[in-house]
């Protein structure tokens, strides 16, 4: 065993593009996006406990018990080792539930590879990406981060290198937005309108401007007629002048992307001027996947 505590920051991620390319037989959606890590982040620590079982805490009550991807990763894993988890989970939320920023995929990935250590199970982060995918589609990405395009139902994953790399305005609307009510409410001429595989040109792009020019969200008109509440900020913020704004996944979270920190900073002061009832945060992007640490031997 290889510690008896580990802790880990679970990054939030975004989408710069986000291609829908149609309904798969099994009920899934075809998609090819370009996806960040942004330094917003969750905290987890994993302790060994003298009980046998798996205890969850989180900051978020609504999260707590075996639902959890955090907790159904454990167990998963513990499955795969035929081990017996003795195990107890505190979980601190900062990403946003129902954003489009990944938080319970994040924390699932970052809980297998704290699993992994303390446990000592020797598991490579293809290994256990393997085993994320049983979990949720957008699991593996965290595994592969700073940048990476994933395709299929978001399981299999290419990490990429970006040229461009700043700073990200983030502005939380209170509302949470079902995934499952925003594909149901994609229409396919949603996307005649947008470019597809323009990953492929941000990739190579190496400012914001010409990123922001680039990026699209095949998803982003669903989402604003499913959630009034998302669409009345998006219109307000663009309205004001403070575009491009844009939304990540199939989630209530807008961004908006600098190359200069300070810039990003000025824009967060007119969202707050606006007093439209949000909150906002400047990140850094794009950033790697969860960083282990061991608290004691």
């Amino acid at each position: 065993m290889a510690a008896s505590s580990v802790t880990a920051t679970a990054p939030a991620k975004i989408n710069l593009t986000l291609d829908v390319l149609g309904r798969r037989d099994d009920g899934y959606h075809d998609v090819r996006s370009l996806v960040i890590g942004v330094s917003l982040y969750d905290h987890i620590r994993c302790r060994i406990r003298h009980e046998p079982g798996i205890e969850l805490i989180c900051s978020d009550p609504g999260l707590r018990g075996s639902a959890n991807l955090a907790h159904r990763a454990t167990a998963k894993l513990a499955q795969q080792l035929g081990h017996e988890p003795a195990l107890k989970i505190e979980l601190e939320k900062r990403i946003p539930v129902g954003g489009g920023m990944g938080g319970g995929s994040s924390d699932a990935a970052s809980t297998l590879s704290l699993c992994n250590d303390i446990w000592g199970a020797g598991l490579d982060p293809a290994g256990l990406a393997a085993i994320g995918a049983e979990l949720g589609s957008d699991v593996p990405l965290f595994f592969s981060l700073p940048s990476a395009v994933v395709t299929g139902r978001g399981e299999k994953v290419q990490p990429v290198a970006l040229r461009w790399s700043g700073w990200v305005l983030l502005v939380f609307v209170d509302a949470v937005v079902s995934t499952t009510e925003v594909y149901r409410a994609w229409r396919p001429s949603d996307a005649a309108r947008l470019p597809d595989k323009a990953d492929e040109a941000i990739v190579m792009a190496a400012t914001a401007d010409e990123v922001s020019a680039l990026r699209s969200n095949h998803l982003e008109p669903a989402v604003l007629r499913v959630s009034p509440a998302v669409a009345r900020i998006y219109d307000e913020l663009n309205r004001a002048g403070l575009g491009p704004i844009c939304i990540t996944g199939a989630g209530s979270t807008l961004y908006r992307l600098f190359d200069q920190e300070q810039a990003a900073h000025r824009v967060q002061r007119r969202v707050s001027d606006l007093r439209i009832g949000v909150t906002t945060s400047v990140v850094a992007a794009p950033v790697g996947p969860a960083s282990i640490a061991s608290e004691e031997s």
